[in-house]
């Protein structure tokens, strides 16, 4: 009954697409018909539809470093996403993105992401206007079920490695003026996928959080931009609320970043302060990132450091821990074994280009806990075990590769592998060695 409830929604986003292009050509056919009734209103309107279908192999040897029930797992897991757009004059468009993913394999229990009947992943308004009376000034407003993502998803993203994307439910304001300059202004509330088709929902009495986000020209030169922003989160079941009283946090941070060759960087600073339950927070994590590409070496490489401070604590006084809110659980390497919380790490890294379609990276990850006294915690923000025993901090190393392959302009194959070699601090829980490797294709239209 579930395969045929799946295939069923495959069919409903295939002919969901079917009458989308129908309409595309509907309009196009009535172009040259003279105006009268309606036919105005309908011209006036231009309808697009774009999507991607992406089917994904993963395979895991010592699942969460050994330290669940199951060691070794296997899955291939597929999604299909459609994006419909109806917009009137360029200052008004409604806006629907369906979403289904199924997973075969899986010998741990499903999470929430890994499968979808059909299902909204963006259902939004948006409303554009030019504000001649500041010049080239653009407000946008947008209000719905719609996907966030912000700096380099350290903070806020889409959960692209999983089967399925994080939408939100949302009212956004945005004002963007000359090049270089954006302000957000949003509050916002996680979707949570159910089982059903079309029944997934957000529960804001439960998660709630707000932001303002400014993209600002930096003054280090053209081209190169600070970002400023501030974002509370109220959390009523947070895992840092042990006894309770949920979990109410503020970040406040600032992002360095440029892609100008041949020095690229992209740095940033968070401090978080509010309180769970008794317990004050007060938190931070510092971001290094800083490459170099050598355009006129064959295969352009680029030689990059990456460092990060992420601050942890222990089980008293204040709360340490830092926390990740929604991050890219893949921000690391392509395994994403742990969190970004009660860690430090140094990550040096190579990209190459054998071919313009082709790109290779290789690095090397160092992990240490910040805090022996605080837990290890993985993806999406879960703990993997306690404090280390005899205050060991060395988390492990782990060795990344990853190959993509741009084979049309609408086609991309990758594949990657990480390895994590267990350290004292792994070890001393009962952790060991971990393994992912990944395949996928992924199409767009």
């Amino acid at each position: 009954m579930n395969g045929a409830l799946s295939y069923a929604g495959l069919i409903l986003l295939v002919m969901a697409f079917g009458l989308t292009r129908a309409s595309a050509q509907m309009r196009d056919d009535r172009a040259d018909i003279p105006s009268g009734g309606s036919m105005p209103l309908l011209n006036d309107w231009k309808f697009s539809v774009e999507g991607h279908a992406r089917t994904m192999q993963e395979t895991y040897r010592g699942v969460d470093f050994g330290l669940g029930d199951i060691d070794n797992d296997a899955w291939v897991h597929q999604r299909v996403q459609v994006m419909l757009r109806a917009e009137y004059e360029s200052t008004f468009a409604l806006v629907t993105e369906l979403t289904w993913g199924r997973m075969w394999g899986k010998r741990n229990p499903l999470a929430p992401p890994d499968e979808d009947k059909p299902d909204f992943l963006q259902l939004f308004a948006e409303w554009k206007d030019t504000l001649a009376d500041a010049g080239d000034d653009t407000l946008l407003i947008r209000g719905g079920r719609q996907t966030l993502y912000y700096g380099s998803g350290r903070l806020l993203s889409i959960r692209e490695g999983a089967n399925q994307r994080l939408a939100h439910d949302a009212l956004l304001v945005s004002l963007s003026g000359s090049p270089g300059i954006r302000v957000d202004a949003f509050i916002a509330s996680p979707v949570q996928i159910e089982d059903g088709a079309f029944d997934n929902r957000s529960h804001p009495d439960e998660v709630l959080f707000w932001s303002v986000y400014a993209v600002l020209p930096s003054p280090l030169g053209k081209e190169h931009y600070v970002d400023l922003y501030y974002i509370g989160l109220r959390d009523e079941d947070s895992i840092f609320a042990e006894m309770g009283g949920g979990e109410l946090r503020h970040t406040i941070g600032t992002r360095w970043w440029s892609e100008v060759e041949p020095l690229v960087y992209n740095t940033e600073f968070i401090l978080q302060f509010g309180e769970t339950g008794d317990r004050d927070i007060l938190a931070g994590a510092a971001s290094l990132g800083v490459g170099y590409v050598f355009r006129d070496v064959p295969w352009r490489p680029t030689l990059m450091l990456r460092g990060d401070l992420i601050s942890g604590g222990d089980a008293s006084g204040d709360l340490h821990t830092f926390h990740p809110l929604f991050q890219a659980n893949n921000y690391f390497n392509e395994g994403g074994f742990v969190s970004p919380s009660n860690l430090w790490n140094i990550n040096p890294l190579v990209k190459l280009k054998p071919h313009p379609k082709v790109e290779v990276t290789m690095g090397v990850n160092f992990l240490w806990r910040f805090s022996a006294e605080d837990d290890v915690y993985g993806p999406p923000l879960q703990r993997l075990a306690g404090p280390a025993p005899g205050g060991e901090r060395y988390l492990g190393t782990a060795y990344n590769a990853a190959i993509s392959w741009q084979a049309t302009s609408s086609t991309e194959l990758s594949v990657g592998f990480t390895h994590h070699e267990a350290g004292s601090s792994l070890t001393s829980v009962g952790g060991g060695d971990e393994d992912y490797f990944q395949a996928s294709v992924k199409v767009e239209f």
